[in-house]
Order: C-alpha cells, then structure tokens, then sequence
C-alpha cells in the first residue's frame, strides 16, 4: 500500500474517540490500524531524510539508493519487492540500525576535526583552538546531544542567541567560534548523515545583538612621523652595530607595508630592476617558505613600484651580504631571515627607545597599518591602497585606516580649515572675482 500525504493527514486529524468507535464498532481491526499507522509513521519519517528518487523498475519492484563512504562510487542501491518493503528498508537504514538517529554534534565533532584539519592542513594550535571553541560554547547545550536530523533552525538560533547575550561577542569573534557548530553540520551533510543543512544563513536571526567594534585609537595602531624617524635611526644604528639584515627589512617595509611573512620570504628574483618593481607571490607558513600568499588570493599577488631610497637599501643589501643567496634578507651564512627575526628586531629597536616603559610598543603589523594611512592621507584612492596591500576587498582595508599624524597636527589643520574661521576669506575671494567678472561684461564708454 502506497501512502500519499492525504492519508497521511487522515490519520493525524483522527482523534482519539474516533479510533474507539472504529475500533469498538468491528469497522477496523486494532492490528490493522496499528499496522496502517505505522506504515504512515515510517514513510514520513523515511521521506524527511531520504532526498533521492525512488524508482518503479519493469517488473514491479521499487529501488533507490543510499550513500555508502565505503563504496567506490559512494552509493549502495536499495530494492524493495514493493513501495512498502523498500520503505522498511530505507527506515532500517536510517533510524532501526542508528545509522542516522544516534549521531549528534558531540559523536562527530572530532571526526570532523580531524578531516578539517587534514584538509586545511591545520596547525596543532589550530586544532586547539578548535577543540576550545567547541568546549567552551557548544558543549553542554541542546544541540550538543541533540540527534542531527531533529536540529531545526530555530534551535540553531536559540544557541546563538545564548552565546552572544553571555558573552557579548562582536561578529568577527562570533563568527571565530559558529565554525564548530557550523563546519561539522556541512561535513554531516556531505557524509549522508542529514539530508538537510539546518543552519540556513537566511532564517537565523541573531546579528542585531553584535557587540559594535571598538576601534582602538591611532596611537596604538600606526607610527606617528617622529616615531618613525626615532625608529629609523635605531635600525640604522643597530645595523651599523651588528649587520642583521632585519634592519634594513624593516626601514624597507616602512614603504612597501608588506606583511613580514611575505618581507621574509622576498627572493632577488622578485625585483625587476629595469621597472623598479617587487613581486609579491609567496609568504612564510609555520617556519617554511610556500609559493602561495595569504589565503591564495589572486589579489594578494601583486607588484608594487620601488622608491629611490628602497632600491638603494635594497641595493645595500646585496652589496653586504657575504654569501649571495635566493633569499634577500639572510643571515650571516646564507640561510633565510625566518619572520621571528623581524619580529624579535623590531621589538628590541623599541625597547632600546625606552617605548616598553611608556607603554607604546608597537607590533610588525603597524607598519602595514601605517603605510596604508599615510597612503590615504597622500591622496590614494581606497582601491588604490587595497591593491598594494593585496586585500581580497575593500572592507578589510576601511580597518587599516587611521589617522597617520598626532593629534597636534591635527588640531592645527582644524583651526586652519575652521569653516567659520575660512568662509569670510571665501565669501571676500568670491565678491572680488564677481566685481572683476561685471566690469569685464561693461561696454567700453563710447
């Protein structure tokens, strides 16, 4: 007996005294509704899960398939001798045998782990950050232990609704930690083990309670024009001291504003001479040298013009260097500067400043940030700045934009520009030129 929704319906509208007379008047048999109803119960339930085609063959029987990891193809054909055995069959597959129905969040959170590792090729520290995330805001929760194929979009939200109202997470951060949640429900998916992904971007509604981004303020984000100068000279001096070649790295990428795993990994073969460009097509990944950029973004590949005072530190660099390596920045026996070196030096240079005892050490990524705002303060164009620093778009760029010069400065270009301040000058300037205007347009006397 094939069962359509209509019957279906049938049954869910009966009531409970409809089922006693029909059952008490002889007009059905206890074993028969029973046996209808759950014919009906193991359909809706196999229908919800099961999204493939079932097929009447020739001689009658029914079949379709079922995904099957273990098959070459990755699916095993299932026949019925009719609709009703093949149902059996498929609610066996999906629910009897618990193939589906006991799988939860926290039975495949470290399969997936572990798959998302291998095919990001995951740090460890990644992998613990992770496991973190998932202790931390997951574990303990409905979803956590509730079966995959009753996790709706409703409980999905309510989860995210939790999380942020107790720990006021902005969506930068929230959307760090949704990837336990919302990366192990893919892999289900993939895996056959939900026929449906029930986060739906769409239905979710939670992002109204964001926590607004604070934006620290420019001090702490960029190299003010004196600092710079301060900072130059003790890289110079310190180059002059003990010959690392970081020193020159760093006085180097105060103009190109690269990030120092692609500063590290610069190869000669990068600099066009004749043009007077740099190529940018590969970075430093965990202590080794790939030939990629971040994230492989075709807008990270990039070539970036050269100043006269960068080829000629450039040019410095290669006249000093004792062993002529691929690599530009090398230690004293041709091996690469690694990015830590960069690191390490630009954080003595501002200790030996005396920065560490004001409070105002900075880190390798305000250069970037520095040169990006200098950029804009010249005049660039927001695509401009996005193109040299190699981001994918231009939001990301808005976030390396501060004001470049101390607050002095820009006090005194308030009080330059004032409007109530300049406007008479502007009102004197356009009187004057309508007057020179109106005597121009006069006949001459006769």
């Amino acid at each position: 007996m094939i069962m359509t929704d209509k019957v279906s319906e049938f049954f869910d509208d009966f009531k409970k005294e409809d089922w006693i007379k029909m059952i008490s008047g002889d007009i059905m048999g206890s074993d028969t509704i029973l046996s209808d109803y759950m014919s009906v119960y193991k359909e809706n339930r196999v229908l919800k899960v099961h999204k493939y085609a079932i097929t009447l063959l020739k001689e009658g029987r029914y079949s379709t398939y079922v995904i099957d990891t273990n098959r070459a193809d990755k699916r095993k054909v299932v026949k019925g001798k009719d609709y009703d055995s093949l149902i059996d069959k498929l609610y066996n597959h999906y629910f009897k045998n618990n193939k589906v129905n006991a799988k939860r969040l926290c039975d495949i959170f470290d399969e997936w782990l572990e798959y998302k590792t291998k095919k990001k090729n995951n740090s460890e520290d990644t992998k613990k950050q992770n496991r973190a995330s998932y202790e931390k805001y997951v574990k303990g929760t409905d979803i956590d232990t509730m079966p995959l194929t009753d996790i709706k979009p409703i409980n999905l939200e309510e989860w995210a609704i939790d999380v942020l109202r107790e720990y006021k997470m902005t969506s930068q951060t929230f959307n760090t930690h949704k990837l336990v949640v919302t990366g192990p429900l893919a892999y289900a998916k993939r895996k056959g083990y939900i026929s449906e992904n029930p986060w739906c971007k769409e239905e979710l509604e939670y992002t109204h309670l964001f926590k607004s981004k604070r934006r620290k303020p420019s001090e702490k984000m960029v190299f003010y024009p004196d600092e710079i100068e301060e900072l130059l000279g003790e890289l110079e001096r310190g180059y002059d001291y003990n010959g690392n070649m970081a020193n020159l790295g760093l006085m180097i990428n105060f103009e190109l504003g690269l990030r120092v795993g692609e500063l590290c990994a610069l190869k000669w073969t990068d600099i066009n001479w004749k043009n007077e460009t740099v190529f940018i097509q590969r970075m430093e990944s965990r202590g080794k040298v790939v030939d990629y950029v971040k994230s492989d973004s075709s807008a990270g590949y990039r070539e970036l013009s050269l100043s006269d005072e960068v080829i000629y530190l450039f040019k410095k660099v290669k006249n000093d260097s004792k062993i002529l390596s691929e690599f530009i920045f090398t230690k004293p026996d041709g091996s690469r500067l690694d990015e830590m070196v960069f690191v390490h030096r630009l954080e003595k240079a501002e200790n030996a400043l005396g920065w560490n005892k004001e409070g105002n050490m900075k880190r390798s990524h305000c250069i970037r940030r520095t040169v990006a705002s200098r950029m804009q303060a010249e005049g660039w164009t927001l695509e401009e700045i996005r193109c040299w620093l190699g981001h994918t778009n231009t939001e990301t760029t808005l976030t390396y934009l501060y004001n470049p010069f101390r607050e002095s400065e820009r006090k005194k270009k308030v009080k330059e520009c004032s409007i109530l301040h300049t406007n008479k000058e502007c009102t004197q300037l356009y009187s004057k030129n309508d007057s020179e205007d109106k005597v121009q347009k006069m006949p001459k006397a006769l």
